[in-house]
């Protein structure tokens, strides 16, 4: 039977002319109505969708009038470097849209810190559960979601690892990251700017059940109900293809091995939802102790040549004795490098080391 269907639909999508492939063993094809439905979970109103339509429709007559700066493609997954994360799965369990919120965030970390090989892991156990709470069956919207990333914060994974289901919120977390801002993107051309000079974005898009038989190619709906809302990360586009390039949350096994390719325009991704872009103030993790590398350099160098300050160094900062009498310059220097080392305490070995 499941063959069946899956002939049926490759037959419909070469009868539109189409270009996408369907895998006729995908679990989530063979699921029921609705235990598809739980694989969802963006929750919005027709009202609010209409509202955020007209809005797009608008926005978008007043960017015909701008510059357009984007290139024509973007794929942060190998811009100089794969700036995204890995795809994770929600499992039967409506949280969509803190797994495409964190998944923003994680490669926006990985800008923010220009270190493409970081390996940023968010709880979106604690941004799903503590902050919208039992919501798996409910599902959740991007406006209360992105201000929780920028009220409370959301910690790492480490800290509260998800499970599908739902979960007590996990109290006392201390937030990794915590947004400064976040701002909805409406018309297609400046979504394509902010892709291409920011990184990936949140988005959300209308989800048929055809859907959950995609393997890989420019996915375009061509038969089945719809099934509900769903929260995705945005991480490029193609003009050429003319689609946008998503990351999903539904587990490698589905698509192209997690990832997929949508047409513009389709489902309602830049027509009934906004894109939101996010903002960081900081590279978080200690690398902000990045900038303090140069005094520290220049310290070192200066110790090589005088003495004194060496001396006075390995006592007050590496615990290596005899006590030396130090000169109120040599302890300035001294109380810089201990604050600096407070702050960075990954340095310290590497600054001692440098002094014997």
């Amino acid at each position: 039977m499941a063959q069946k269907r899956a002939q049926g639909l490759l037959a419909a999508i070469r009868a539109k002319g189409y270009d996408w492939a369907v895998d006729e063993a995908q679990p989530l094809a063979r699921l029921s109505v609705k235990e598809q439905r739980s694989y969802l979970g963006l929750s919005v109103t027709e009202e609010e969708m209409k509202a955020t339509a007209a809005a797009i429709k608008a926005q978008t007559a007043l960017a015909a009038f701008q510059a357009i700066t984007a290139p024509p493609a973007i794929d942060w997954r190998n811009n100089g470097g794969n700036w995204t994360t890995p795809v994770k799965n929600q499992g039967n369990c409506g949280s969509c849209v803190s797994f495409g919120t964190c998944g923003t965030i994680e490669a926006r970390i990985k800008i923010a810190c220009k270190n493409a090989s970081m390996t940023p892991d968010l709880s979106e156990a604690h941004l799903f559960y503590c902050g919208c709470g039992n919501c798996c069956n409910n599902g959740w919207n991007f406006p209360p979601a992105l201000d929780y990333c920028k009220n409370t914060g959301v910690a790492q994974e480490s800290a509260f690892p998800y499970t599908p289901g739902n979960q007590p919120c996990k109290a006392g977390l201390t937030p990794y990251i915590k947004l400064t801002g976040w701002s909805a993107v409406l018309a297609v051309a400046d979504r394509k700017n902010m892709l291409a000079a920011n990184g990936p974005m949140v988005a959300g898009m209308a989800v048929y059940q055809d859907f959950f038989a995609y393997r890989t190619g420019v996915y375009r709906h061509v038969s089945g109900s719809l099934s509900g809302y769903h929260a995705i990360c945005v991480v490029g586009y193609d003009d050429a293809q003319r689609c946008w390039i998503c990351k999903n949350s539904w587990d490698t096994t589905w698509g192209d091995g997690g990832w997929f390719r949508i047409g513009y325009g389709e489902c309602g991704i830049d027509t009934s939802f906004a894109f939101y872009d996010v903002s960081l103030d900081r590279c978080p993790d200690g690398d902000d102790c990045r900038k303090f590398v140069p005094y520290l350099t220049r310290v070192l160098q200066a110790a090589r040549t005088n003495p004194g300050l060496r001396a006075c160094l390995r006592y007050y900062v590496c615990r290596r004795l005899p006590r030396p009498i130090c000169n109120p310059a040599y302890l300035n220097v001294v109380r810089a490098v201990l604050a600096i080392l407070n702050k960075c305490p990954k340095y310290r070995l590497a600054f001692c080391k440098g002094l014997e």
